[in-house]
């Protein structure tokens, strides 16, 4: 059931947003003040990783699987993730630092080599500007564009079967432009709320294309801070001469949020 769930929800994610998007009033008035205002949220992703991934010549790409609702916690080295925001009126900057190191062995298939071990290190930096579209009732839906920075250390590992052993390490740099929306609901008046974004890049500027989306729900606990239980689905399609990183990252969201 749950493997099911989990192919199911990126598909049908997007439209989510578009309709909970949609449900936002759209005569709203700005409701935002002239004042600068602050948030911080650090949170925790709980990503899997599926995909190819290749480093070098001679090697073949490999494919990575790692489930993150029944593998992840044996297999994240470290994780870091931090969302960073500021405005004034309808105008403000947004900066996004997430840092994973996700590690997965398995035998291999044929008898040349007994197992293979894949690692990435892959930091991801984002930073926008958005304009608030829509400010009403606490609801508000932002337009956004800006720069997304990869960094990708992966490494490959064979172990010796009839072959001798073979390793492969290999860093990758590349910036996406991104383009993107993000916004909030209040549910009702209750001091729950849905809130989540979806970003488009690359284009074949940086990667052959991205796109990353996430939905939460939320709890105001006090006008100040608030925590998220969400999903996040990332994906990304970079080749570039011998190295390919055609992943896609997934797994549970928690969050914390400061506003001041």
């Amino acid at each position: 059931m749950i493997r099911l769930l989990i192919k199911i929800v990126p598909a049908w994610m997007g439209a989510v947003l578009f309709v909970l998007f949609l449900a936002l009033p759209v005569n709203a008035e700005s409701g935002a003040d002239d004042k600068w205002q602050f948030q911080i949220a650090p949170y925790a992703w709980l990503s899997g990783q599926k995909g190819d991934l290749a480093t070098q010549p001679g090697l073949p790409a490999a494919e990575v699987d790692i489930d993150f609702y029944d593998d992840i916690l044996g297999n994240i080295n470290s994780s870091f993730s931090l969302v960073g925001e500021a405005f004034k009126g309808r105008y403000g900057v947004v900066a996004d630092i997430n840092y994973s190191d996700i590690e997965d062995d398995e035998a291999t298939p044929g008898p040349f080599f007994s197992k293979l071990t894949s690692r990435t290190k892959t930091w991801i930096v984002s930073a926008a500007g958005f304009y608030r579209l829509i400010d009403q009732d606490g609801a508000f839906l932002d337009g956004m564009a800006g720069l997304r920075y990869w960094s990708v250390d992966a490494s490959l590992k064979l172990d010796a079967g009839l072959l001798s052993a073979r390793e492969s390490t290999n860093r990758e740099n590349w910036v996406d432009p991104i383009v993107g929306i993000k916004g909030l609901m209040p549910l009702g008046e209750s001091r729950f709320f849905v809130s989540g974004s979806l970003i488009f890049g690359g284009l074949g500027i940086g990667s052959d294309f991205m796109w990353d989306a996430m939905i939460n729900l939320g709890y105001q606990w006090t006008a100040m801070f608030s925590t998220t239980l969400g999903y996040r689905y990332l994906d990304v399609d970079y080749d570039e001469d011998d190295f390919l990183y055609d992943v896609s990252q997934d797994g549970l969201i928690l969050g914390l949020s400061w506003r001041f």
